[in-house]
């Protein structure tokens, strides 16, 4: 079977195209140029030769006006007329001119040599001259071109006969003929010229093309996304083509570098309750203890629940992102916050003491959203704010609707964050006190869920904080309409 590849056309490279492009239509262009002018200058030879015509017939036609003899016999031309000497610079401009007399009825009535007696007769011009037009006509005699004038020959401005003035085209075409000869040669050199401006021009242009590239090509091959194209000092086309892909790698590098950080801080969130389950299996393995071996399986359920809780939301960020989780409809959000209220008093005592939960205001809001999406936003501000706060403190629920805004506020008197913190607690695995983070159960998720449901919606969320005070969260969100 024949390789595909065998017909498959050859490439051209785009300089090529370009170049080839350019003497294309330069050659176009040339060519319209050169058959103008080539039809300029054969008007205009030919238009001056017809003005020689008509002035050698005129010239006959003046001396028989001014000798007052309306005799136009053979004899009165040829002993008269033709006779005359024309002067000097009528010779210069009607050299070789031969002159043929007809009457009105077409008969030869007399010639000024043996070539004029050879000029045949067009009867259309002929019936043209006699109404009294000038008509010029291009014949062929014995294989030369010749330019006959047939002209009304009028006295006392009667049409009386029909002068037939005749030359040989023989100079003016060859000087036409050189004249093409020129434009065919001088076209050859502007079409080299061309090709070679052309190709020269293209690869100028290009080389910018090229060096970005290669600039492109040596980034793809290194993964050095830190790298950036150069940008030419002049913001054409290419520096804007430049710029567009230096701000696509700026993108790039942002994504490549969230991507290796959530790889690694999730292999690092794994790797403890990994090692936490191989160690009570291997314990589970032994002749222990039932209570030991009780506590065992406890620890490896708490370890299990904890991926799974870590899983569902590396899962929900990766859908968020994808904006394919997100589903809109009305939301009473005061129902939302009164149920989470509630729930939050069962967490809000531990081992430890007992924390109050108050619900300080719920107006009545609708909201276009997500139900679970936004509950999972409140009740994850609510978990860390009791999380967050030591036994006796309080957290405290507001809902509040401002005009087409609705404002929920969930505060604490806990143990604050710092302010250099402020700017990463949304980030993805980010934890102010790691060890503290991890002993209370967290997956340092949390509050990138809460930021990637509030912007979902249309929203956004903000904290402010003082340390060994407590941490307030406010939420906005569009209110339905």
């Amino acid at each position: 079977m024949d390789d595909p590849s065998a017909i498959r056309p050859a490439k051209v490279s785009l300089r090529v195209r370009l170049a080839l492009g350019y003497a294309f239509i330069f050659l176009l262009a040339l060519a319209l140029l050169e058959v103008a002018l080539y039809i300029f200058l054969r008007d205009a030879l030919i238009d001056e030769v017809d003005k020689g015509l008509r002035e050698r017939a005129m010239q006959v036609e003046r001396a028989l006006n001014i000798d007052g003899n309306d005799d136009i016999s053979q004899d009165r031309l040829s002993s008269d007329i033709f006779v005359l000497s024309p002067t000097a610079s009528q010779q210069l401009r009607s050299p070789g001119i031969q002159l043929r007399v007809m009457g009105l009825d077409g008969d030869t009535i007399v010639v000024s040599s043996g070539v004029a007696a050879q000029f045949p007769t067009d009867p259309e011009a002929f019936e043209q001259a006699v109404a009294g037009d000038s008509v010029a006509r291009t014949i062929s005699i014995n294989g030369v071109r010749v330019r006959i004038l047939y002209h009304p020959l009028r006295i006392d401005h009667d049409v009386r006969a029909i002068t037939q003035a005749g030359q040989s085209l023989h100079t003016t075409e060859s000087t036409l003929a050189e004249m093409r000869s020129l434009l065919i040669v001088g076209g050859v050199i502007a079409l080299a010229s061309g090709l070679i401006g052309g190709w020269w021009l293209t690869r100028q242009s290009l080389l910018p093309v090229r060096r970005l590239t290669e600039t492109v090509a040596g980034i793809a091959a290194t993964d050095e996304f830190s790298r950036r194209v150069p940008e030419p000092d002049v913001h054409d086309e290419i520096g804007q083509l430049a710029s567009t892909f230096n701000d696509l790698l700026d993108r790039l590098e942002l994504l490549v570098d969230r991507q290796r950080t959530l790889v690694a801080d999730t292999s690092h969130e794994l790797r403890n309750p990994l090692m936490v389950l191989r160690g009570n299996l291997e314990m589970l393995a032994m002749d222990l203890p039932p209570q030991d071996r009780s506590e065992a399986a406890t620890e490896s359920i708490e370890e299990v629940d904890r991926m799974t809780r870590l899983v569902q939301d590396l899962l929900f960020l990766a859908d968020a992102d994808a904006e394919q989780s997100i589903q809109h409809q009305d939301v009473e959000l005061e129902a939302l916050v009164a149920a989470i209220a509630e729930d939050a008093v069962l967490i809000a005592t531990r081992d430890d003491g007992t924390r109050e939960v108050v619900l300080e205001a719920n107006d009545p809001i609708t909201v276009r959203g997500d139900r679970e999406r936004l509950r999972q936003l409140i009740w994850n501000l609510v978990e860390n704010a009791v999380r967050y706060t030591p036994a006796g403190g309080t957290v405290t629920i507001a809902l509040r609707r401002h005009g087409p805004v609705a404002e929920l506020t969930i505060s604490d008197t806990g143990i604050g964050i710092p302010p250099e913190h402020l700017t990463h607690i949304f980030e993805r695995f980010y934890r102010v006190d790691t060890s503290r983070s991890r002993a209370l159960g967290g997956t340092g998720l949390g509050l990138s869920i809460v930021r990637q449901i509030a912007e979902a919606h249309g929203g956004q969320v903000r904290v402010r904080s003082t340390v060994g005070e407590g941490s307030t969260f406010t939420v906005a969100l569009p209110v339905s309409q």
